[in-house]
């Protein structure tokens, strides 16, 4: 039989086993919009209380960067950009936390 996918219980059970003391998981519907385009895409991420606003934006950043084709701007200049937007993905000298994925 196929692994199933885990479900909402699951994903959080799992993720609260990694929180900093205090910390409860739940689950964040993110959108992050296309600096060029404005295309906006949407997920479901588990993310936890002790984040701030822009950790949680991270969360999806780095999930659309690694996962989805997304693409950053050059240091200094970041930006959020789409498959088809993003050329190159990463330019030269980019100092954005998803480049750690490429």
């Amino acid at each position: 039989m196929p692994d199933q996918p885990l479900g909402l219980n699951e994903l959080l059970t799992a993720a609260d086993a990694q929180l900093p003391a205090g910390a409860e998981s739940y689950p964040a519907q993110i959108g992050v919009c296309c600096d060029t385009c404005g295309f906006t895409a949407v997920h479901d991420y588990v993310v936890h209380t002790g984040m701030s606003r822009e950790e949680r934006l991270q969360v999806a950043r780095d999930h659309l960067t690694s996962q989805e084709g997304w693409g950053c701007g050059p240091a200094g200049a970041p930006g959020d950009f789409c498959p088809r937007c993003s050329t190159p993905r990463h330019p030269e000298g980019c100092d954005c936390s998803s480049c750690t994925y490429e």
